[in-house]
């Protein structure tokens, strides 16, 4: 086991978890080769955005409410054709489909990128998330599964590959950059799974464990005595703490006189 190592970051959904860690920057190893023929790159981007589509439409029948909503946004995007235009004219001029593709995309993550608001900032995540999603569908690699309870660690993660995750057995996200803004921050809010950005990078190992704290916006690598028995006792605290709001939570929204209230 390497050495404790402790980084601070920002608060994006509080709690705490601990687990396994995952590194975000492990993909499929498949790569596709160019064909070299134009027509049969345009093809097969074409069935890879098809297939991406059908992906992001059978994930999202499976979820309701604001995570339904960013799913069928990025349907929507596949969908338009403003969105894969330049990438089919670079395929005619003979730049294969997953370079065409790259750098279409990547026109439109610099533009939300460069914006003031940090809002529009983070919604460069859902364009990255259907630029890799496209990527995988044309090497024909899967999507990365997740053990459950882990911590998912790395420079960003996209809504989709967040949505694929069985978070009932627990779990973290700790992010190197990210966003508290990101929609990846608000379904981590709304599920409860503790999450930290901001964290600058950190040299993950192979066998690491983490604590994703977001209480304290802060991350331990390979935690030592000390540290597990400061996650026991902040984990006993929120438990404690959940249990008291779910009671107020449930009494109706009124005035000391009676008057109810909408609470929105």
């Amino acid at each position: 086991m390497r050495p404790a190592v402790e980084r601070r970051g920002h608060v994006a959904a509080p709690g705490i978890a601990a687990g396994p860690v995952v590194r975000l920057d492990r993909t499929g190893g498949s790569r596709r080769e160019p064909s070299g023929n134009p027509a049969l790159e345009r093809a097969d981007l074409e069935a890879a955005i098809a297939s991406s589509i059908v992906a992001i439409a059978d994930l999202a029948a499976t979820l309701e409410g604001e995570a339904a909503d960013i799913l069928d946004f990025q349907i929507a995007m596949l969908e338009d054709d403003a969105l894969s235009s330049s990438a089919f004219a670079a395929i005619a001029k003979g730049v294969d489909a997953g370079t065409a593709w790259s750098d279409a995309i990547q026109v439109q993550v610099a533009d939300y990128e460069a914006t003031a608001d940090e809002y529009f900032r983070a919604r460069a995540a859902d364009l990255a998330d259907i630029r890799d999603r496209v990527l995988r569908a044309l090497a024909h690699d899967g999507d990365t599964a997740t053990p459950p309870g882990a911590v998912l660690a790395g420079n960003d993660v996209t809504p989709s590959r967040f949505l694929s995750v069985d978070w009932a057995s627990g779990g973290g996200l700790a992010l190197f950059a990210g966003s508290a803004s990101s929609h990846v921050a608000m379904l981590a809010r709304s599920r409860g799974v503790p999450m930290v950005v901001g964290t600058g990078p950190i040299d993950l190992g192979d066998n690491d464990i983490a604590i994703v704290d977001g209480e304290a916006g802060r991350i331990v690598l390979n935690p030592g005595a000390a540290d597990w028995a400061a996650y026991e006792a902040t984990r006993a605290d929120t438990v404690a703490r959940s249990g008291r709001e779910d009671a107020v939570l449930r009494l109706p929204a009124q005035t000391r006189d009676g008057r109810r209230l909408s609470v929105m």
